[in-house]
């Protein structure tokens, strides 16, 4: 059993809207919406759950039953940051969900919608057999370091660097472990799953992602 946890709990005040980006409209869908239609078409996806803003619960309950009337997608609110978001995300699976040594556990941005069917499948084999995977593209272009924001301080080998994409998968039972495992100082300096992995010394496999599978952050992303 594999499921899907689209993260969509954000506030998106980058890109300069009243309603939160994964709310936004792309030729006539919700991006959120459109990110779910992927994985729901998927046959490696036996379950998806999304989270959003408390305050939006209500109004994602009614475009779900509207864009998924024959399937129930269960939507709960978010945390206060990511960290909490997914330890919420993860606590739902396990109560709602049957939860097998070989479950996993597709992270996934919610406002990026061009996820394919190849990311899925090579999600789902890298993590279950290596634990945990991360989505990435090679860095492209050169990459400096600042220690004061003001000037050059380093020169990173950009042959060594990826950008970092989702989805980022993790079999179940050990990602829910590390995740419980964390410090609050730990937890804070949570800004994606595969942080966690990380962050307990644990290894992380890559998966090649695509230039395609952006994350809709700013208007011109979203023209």
């Amino acid at each position: 059993m594999n499921y899907a946890l689209v993260l969509a709990a954000g506030s998106g005040t980058r890109m300069g809207t009243t309603l939160p980006k994964q709310f936004l409209s792309i030729d006539g869908d919700p991006i959120y919406i459109k990110s779910i239609r992927r994985f729901a078409a998927s046959p490696l996806v036996d379950g998806i759950v999304l989270a959003v803003p408390e305050a939006y619960l209500a109004y994602a309950k009614e475009q779900l039953a509207a864009a998924f009337p024959d399937r129930a997608i269960p939507v709960i609110s978010g945390g206060a940051n990511r960290s909490d978001t997914l330890e919420k995300l993860v606590d739902f699976v396990f109560d709602a969900f049957p939860v097998q040594e070989d479950t996993v556990l597709l992270t996934h941005d919610a406002v990026r919608p061009f996820i394919d069917e190849r990311m899925i499948r090579d999600n789902v084999a890298a993590a279950k057999a290596y634990g945990g995977c991360n989505t990435v593209i090679p860095a492209v272009d050169t990459v400096f370091q600042s220690a004061d924001g003001a000037f050059v301080t380093g020169l990173l080998d950009r042959n060594t660097l990826f950008y970092a994409q989702t989805p980022q998968s993790f079999l179940a039972k050990k990602f829910r472990a590390m995740l419980a495992s964390l410090s609050d100082t730990q937890k804070a300096a949570v800004t994606d799953a595969c942080s966690v992995f990380f962050l307990c010394g644990e290894p992380v496999r890559l998966v090649q992602g695509s230039p395609e599978n952006i994350k809709i952050t700013f208007p011109s992303d979203l023209k």
